[in-house]
């Protein structure tokens, strides 16, 4: 691989032969094309590429707020790349394609949370959370806290339309469709005091499984 960098060449991004022209953060790259390309085919490389499409499904149904969770934060890489890379190595049981929702991460930004969830569902199709705010000022108090729904058999996580003021310490979530299911449940709180390009810090992650009514 060669860099190439030419006033008269500028963004070069082009095919010759077995060579390839592209820019890549602001540098013109010249790279030779790979002789062969193989699908996989080894139960390794199968897994992966099952992991990898199943995660690129799910986390495409939340990817505005996992950009919105990062705020422009990470160097030369893409929220939705990251977020990828960590529950790729991390959130799959034993060699499966099956999630552990408790390890599943929609950001792994660390900051002010709540705690003490607890997670009923006496109505059908409803689930409440109460929960201790554990805010550390006056405007965290008045946030919003959002919550999340992952319902792992129809690979589906969507964000309940239902928010709560987060010192009331308790949330009532409603959806259609959902008796009789296993659903995990995410908080998104935001950390006032720890900024992310002068804006509060968004941290999500998760608290609880419930089987709704």
């Amino acid at each position: 691989m060669a860099i190439l960098q030419n006033p008269l060449i500028g963004r070069a991004r082009r095919k010759l032969g077995n060579t390839v022209f592209q820019t890549l953060y602001g540098q013109n790259i010249l790279k030779s094309k790979p002789l062969t390309v193989k699908d996989a085919k080894t139960p390794a490389q199968l897994l992966a590429r099952g992991r990898w499409s199943k995660l690129s499904k799910l986390l495409k149904q939340v990817l505005n707020f996992i950009n919105t969770a990062y705020a422009g934060s990470l160097q030369h890489m893409a929220p939705w790349s990251h977020v990828l890379g960590i529950n790729a190595k991390n959130c799959f049981v034993d060699n499966t394609l099956d999630i552990d929702p408790t390890l599943l991460k929609l950001c792994d930004n660390d900051g002010s949370f709540v705690d003490n969830v607890v997670l009923t569902s006496t109505v059908a199709n409803t689930i409440t959370g109460t929960f201790n705010s554990k805010a550390q000022n006056v405007d965290e108090g008045t946030d919003p806290v959002k919550a999340y729904g992952f319902y792992a058999d129809g690979n589906q996580i969507w964000q309940f339309d239902q928010t709560a003021v987060r010192s009331t310490g308790t949330i009532t979530l409603t959806r259609p469709g959902m008796s009789a299911i296993n659903i995990a449940v995410y908080f998104e709180c935001l950390d006032r005091l720890s900024l992310l390009n002068n804006k509060p810090k968004h941290v999500i992650k998760y608290v609880g499984t419930i089987t709704v009514l």
